[in-house]
């Protein structure tokens, strides 16, 4: 093999089918639809590496098994369930940036709902670190994102290093879709970095009425995220994205898993920030559930 070849063994009854999408607003999109069995694991392709260097995301179309679905769907009935009793115990219909019967950002719960942490820990999820990370990995924060039916509220554009508010080494996000997605419930977008020049953390500003943070204030569109679920946008923590209102009567939902190359502590303190999990170590996984 030479540097830089994607080598990976596919046990498939059939080779997975690649799709190359239309150009969106002048950018040439790339999805790559995996029509895979449950226990088959995706191989990130050297294009999809080379995007995400480039323009700081890819996209897996048909990733994730029918099962991990069913957990992830499951586990945020679950957890919203307790959100809900907690902004009872609290008297409050707003708790952070979630909004009762309006957005959801349930964080840091993969552990406290059924299972979930099979997926956090899939191998789905150590292929796409190894391809974007490298071989070693730490599982950095992780929650559902989620926008209730004909009541979700836009998201800004923001980077997620943004919120962080120290300097730091880069993450990645992954966005998996929990519902197909559509621009009618307020699916994602994705500012690829050759359309605004923007590839460094800038400073964000808050929204003292959502608690929001936004970065870029310009008219360039991005890049929609119309995927069927089971889907996973990968993308940098650099990387501008944001979300439009869910119009539709269905509740919209997104499993977000962050992952880091090292652990990401605040200045001064020796303890992680958020979770810091060991996940790969020499490009093996230490946690599968």
């Amino acid at each position: 093999m030479r540097d830089g070849d994607v080598f990976c063994t596919l046990y498939l009854p059939n080779p997975p089918k690649f799709t190359k999408l239309n150009v969106f607003n002048g950018f040439q999109r790339f999805v790559f639809g995996l029509k895979t069995p449950q226990n088959s694991m995706p191989c990130i392709t050297e294009e999809q590496r080379a995007q995400f260097r480039d323009e700081g995301y890819f996209i897996l179309e048909r990733a994730v098994s029918g099962e991990q679905l069913t957990i992830l769907r499951e586990a945020c009935d679950h957890l919203i369930d307790a959100m809900h009793a907690e902004m009872d115990r609290l008297g409050t219909d707003h708790i952070h940036i979630s909004h009762r019967h309006k957005r959801y950002h349930i964080a840091k719960q993969y552990d406290r709902a059924p299972r979930l942490g099979e997926f956090v820990f899939s191998e789905l999820m150590a292929e796409i670190c190894r391809a974007t990370l490298g071989d070693t990995a730490f599982l950095f924060y992780d929650q559902y994102v989620v926008k209730a039916a004909e009541q979700g509220m836009a998201f800004s554009w923001h980077q997620d290093s943004g919120y962080l508010g120290f300097p730091h080494t880069p993450y990645i996000t992954c966005w998996t879709a929990v519902d197909d997605m559509s621009l009618a419930n307020g699916t994602a977008y994705v500012m690829p970095f050759s359309h605004i020049g923007i590839r460094t953390l800038v400073e964000h500003v808050r929204d003292d009425a959502t608690g929001d943070k936004a970065g870029y204030f310009g008219e360039a569109p991005g890049v929609p995220v119309i995927v069927p679920a089971g889907s996973v946008a990968v993308f940098s923590s650099l990387s501008f994205h944001r979300s439009g209102p869910n119009t539709t009567d269905q509740m919209r939902r997104a499993y977000v898993t962050q992952y880091s190359p090292e652990i990401l502590r605040r200045p001064g303190e020796t303890e992680p920030m958020h979770l810091g999990v060991p996940f790969l170590e020499n490009g093996r996984r230490i946690l599968t559930q």
